[in-house]
């Protein structure tokens, strides 16, 4: 079964005027499966999320350039 999503009912902040983008901060309540825990999520924290996991995808990439070449130079020291 898959995780479920229902908005969860908040009391308002008093703001004078909200962002066009102000649903990315309602909370939600997600229920995991299989074993039922349920833990308060926004859109805005997973969308930060994304954007820290695409930061470790980048950075990642790039030590894999750096482990590869320093393998190619082990490679040539030890063959040569």
């Amino acid at each position: 079964m898959a995780d479920s999503f229902k908005k969860k009912a908040v009391t308002e902040e008093s703001a004078p005027e909200k962002p066009a983008d102000a649903w990315k901060d309602a909370v939600v309540e997600k229920e995991h499966q299989p074993v039922k825990v349920k833990s308060d999520v926004t859109y805005r924290q997973m969308e930060n999320e994304i954007v820290s996991i695409a930061a470790q995808v980048k950075s990642l990439g790039e030590r894999k350039t750096v482990v590869e070449a320093e393998m190619a130079e082990i490679k040539k020291a030890a063959q040569g």
